[in-house]
C-alpha cells in the first residue's frame, strides 16, 4: 500500500462522526473505496424507516476518503444522491465508490450503496460527487 493510502486510512481512523455511526473502511485503492455500516434502531426516522441522512452519511464518508487519498486536500463542490429503496432498520449497508475522472483541480466520483445479507444484495442509493482539489498538502511532513 502506498504511503498516501496509509495516510488516508490513518486520517479516517480519526473521523469521530463516522466512528459514532459505526462506519468501517474495508478497502481503499487509488481509485476505489469500499465501506460498510450496520443500521440500528437509533437511525430511524418518524416513519420507523432508516433516515435518509444515515444513508447519505455512509456515501459521504466514502467520498471523503476517496477524494482525499492523494497528496492534496479535496473539498466537496457538489453531491447528488438518488434513493432507490428504503432498507430495513437493521440492514447492513455497503458502499462502493470509484473515481470517474480526475484533473489537477477537480475530480468526479460515483458511489453505490447496497443493503447486503448472506443471500442477496439490493441497491439503496447512488451518489454522484465532485471535489475541488486544493493545493494544500494533506500531510506537510511527507514528501510525495
Amino acid at each position: 500500500m502506498t504511503e498516501k493510502l496509509v495516510i488516508a486510512r490513518k486520517r479516517f481512523a480519526k473521523d469521530r462522526f463516522a466512528a459514532a455511526l459505526g462506519i468501517t473502511l474495508d478497502q481503499l485503492t487509488d481509485n476505489s473505496v469500499t465501506m460498510h455500516m450496520q443500521l440500528s434502531e437509533d437511525m430511524v426516522n418518524w416513519f420507523d424507516r432508516p433516515h435518509g441522512g444515515a444513508v447519505y452519511c455512509l456515501a459521504d464518508a466514502a467520498f471523503s476518503v476517496l477524494a482525499n487519498n492523494g497528496e492534496t486536500l479535496a473539498v466537496a463542490l457538489e453531491c447528488s444522491i438518488t434513493y432507490h429503496a428504503s432498507p430495513p432498520s437493521d440492514a447492513l449497508l455497503v458502499v462502493e465508490g470509484e473515481t470517474l475522472s480526475a484533473t489537477r483541480k477537480t475530480a468526479a466520483y460515483l458511489f453505490k450503496v447496497y443493503m447486503e445479507n448472506a443471500e442477496s444484495r439490493a441497491p439503496v442509493a447512488t451518489m454522484k460527487s465532485v471535489a475541488y482539489r486544493t493545493r494544500t498538502p494533506i500531510d506537510s511532513t511527507v514528501k510525495y
